[in-house]
């Protein structure tokens, strides 16, 4: 029985299914389980320097297609979480005048899914971003027809690039 379980741990883990398979009877050749670390903490000095979590951290959050500003508490808990208004949101303006899609995240373009001169709804997938190995689909922030395009597939785009503009 164990003989078929330590084949499947090489077979589906070579390096470390080997280091467990040679020292599963020394518990000192690997790392401590989740929180047992924390039961052997002894308090300490920062180092010089590192940076010290003194207050909460402050970031700006997109929920469907919504902003808001959220506070973390160097504990992890949310001390406090506000909509911000609209009209300073990147990629929200609307459809009055020339509107702009900015990107939402900082990445590459992966996929261009429109051409000029389309029409498009509001939450149509207009362009695919890659970002750490992930696909987020960007939506229109509007209804309208696509004037330009800002970008080509390949291209790295910062958070607030303008990316595609409609009128």
């Amino acid at each position: 029985d164990t003989l078929i379980d330590d084949v499947l741990t090489y077979a589906l883990f070579p390096q470390v299914g080997l280091k467990f398979l040679k020292n599963r009877d020394n518990p000192a050749a690997f790392e401590p389980a989740p929180g047992a670390e924390l039961d052997n903490v002894q308090p300490s000095t920062p180092a010089k320097n590192k940076p010290v979590a003194t207050g909460p951290a402050s970031y700006s959050v997109r929920v469907d297609g919504k902003v808001y500003e959220v506070e973390v508490a160097p504990t992890g808990e949310l001390s406090s979480v506000k909509p911000v208004v609209s009209e300073n949101i990147p990629g929200s303006a609307s459809v009055t005048g020339s509107a702009t899609l900015n990107a939402p995240l900082a990445g590459n373009i992966w996929k261009i899914v429109t051409k000029v001169g389309a029409e498009v709804k509001r939450g149509d997938v207009v362009i695919i971003m890659e970002a750490m190995k992930m696909e987020t689909e960007v939506r229109a922030v509007a209804d309208g027809t696509v004037v330009n395009i800002h970008v080509a597939a390949g291209d790295a785009v910062s958070t607030g690039d303008v990316m595609i503009s409609f009128d």
